[in-house]
């Protein structure tokens, strides 16, 4: 689902209340497995926090009554079930916190909704309250701090139209990648909270499951936090009719390589037609006008000429393409120099109405609004 740069995994690392409340449950079912009356009081609380605990964040879960009362729920709910068949949630707890496998494929989607649905609410009810403490503990806003830091640029991974707000401004947005109320065990991972604009996270991604389409079906998806091949955009099979009435082209956003993993992006943040719609309806007409003013500059100043050929306007073309390629605008400016690859290769494939927009642009003649 990752377009543009890939989450640093460092942001994943202060995951001590996640991991300590795994490791509870393991203990809680080891002991109901041995047979042990697993009493809920404090003594048993404490004895559930491990002792190599750094002690800050060790006194930080053992004052937690939230937390703790959570827990005492969730083993009331588990120690209803029969021995047999408890190695199942346990099962399910692991399965949804293989964050990696499952966004690949590799990992089969399991749940506890239909088989244990007690189990589930309890689940739900305590990882969700952890999560809401992560926020307590500023763990989310260390995770915002390493994030935001080692983002180049500051706009959103998931769209590269929105910005990301700096962390002294205002909290952001960090979105539970798989689902939290679908994949509980994995709520208060930091492998699974991810960053992103609020547009990403609250007009598009909202609840919707990453690994499922709406038809149901299993997809994959990006991992942000490990996804070294994003796809490339490219609109070279747009379209600008010579014979049509329409000022803009018509605009093809194809993904390169077309995985799997893109049309759940696309699918996900609706990305195709946020592109489409937001950036270059809106701005083709306002950067083709820059590449003219650029272009009558140059012309004062004794490089371009009012009588050059077709071959020598389209190197003026070239250059411009070049030029933003290496130096993009900021935020959505990276699919500028997109819109002047697709004008070139236009150009060099004789589309009259492209080779005399272009000569227009690049010869001084004063260019109409076309958006």
């Amino acid at each position: 689902m990752l377009v543009l740069k890939c989450y640093p995994i460092a942001a994943t690392q202060e995951n001590w209340l996640h991991e300590t409340i795994i490791g509870a449950i393991y203990e809680i079912h080891a002991r109901l497995d041995r047979g042990d009356i697993v009493a809920r009081n404090q003594e048993t609380w404490r004895q559930l926090i491990p002792d190599d605990l750094a002690e800050d964040n060790r006194q930080k879960i053992i004052s937690s009554k939230g937390i703790r009362d959570r827990v005492f729920e969730y083993i009331e709910e588990v120690e209803q079930l029969l021995p047999v068949v408890r190695p199942q949630v346990l099962g399910v707890m692991e399965s949804q916190n293989r964050v990696s496998d499952l966004l690949l494929g590799g990992e089969e989607i399991s749940s506890l909704e239909v088989s244990f649905p007690g189990v589930q609410e309890k689940v739900k009810k305590l990882f969700i309250f952890c999560f809401e403490k992560l926020t307590d503990f500023k763990v989310r806003e260390r995770q915002y701090h390493i994030v935001f830091n080692g983002l180049d640029e500051k706009t959103c991974p998931f769209c590269g139209i929105e910005r990301v707000m700096n962390p002294e401004e205002t909290a952001q947005d960090q979105d539970h990648y798989l689902a939290k109320s679908i994949y509980p065990f994995s709520a208060a991972n930091m492998r699974n909270l991810v960053p992103m604009c609020r547009c990403c996270n609250r007009d598009y991604k909202k609840a919707k499951d990453v690994l499922r389409c709406e038809q149901g079906n299993r997809r994959r998806a990006f991992d942000p936090y490990a996804c070294e091949s994003p796809p490339v955009v490219s609109l070279l099979n747009s379209w600008l009719d010579t014979d049509s009435n329409s000022p803009l082209p018509e605009w093809q956003v194809d993904f390169i390589p077309n995985s799997e993993e893109a049309e759940t992006w696309d699918n996900v943040f609706d990305i195709r037609t946020r592109y489409k719609r937001d950036v270059l309806d809106q701005n083709f007409s306002r950067w083709l006008r820059d590449f003219s003013s650029k272009c009558r500059m140059d012309m004062r100043r004794g490089l371009i000429s009012p009588d050059m050929n077709n071959d020598q306007v389209k190197e003026r073309l070239k250059f411009y393409f070049e030029d933003k390629s290496e130096f993009p605008s900021i935020r959505e400016g990276f699919l500028e120099p997109k819109i002047f690859e697709y004008l070139l290769t236009q150009f060099e494939n004789g589309n009259e109405r492209v080779v005399n927009l272009i000569r227009d642009a690049v010869l001084g003649v004063q260019l109409e609004d076309v958006a």
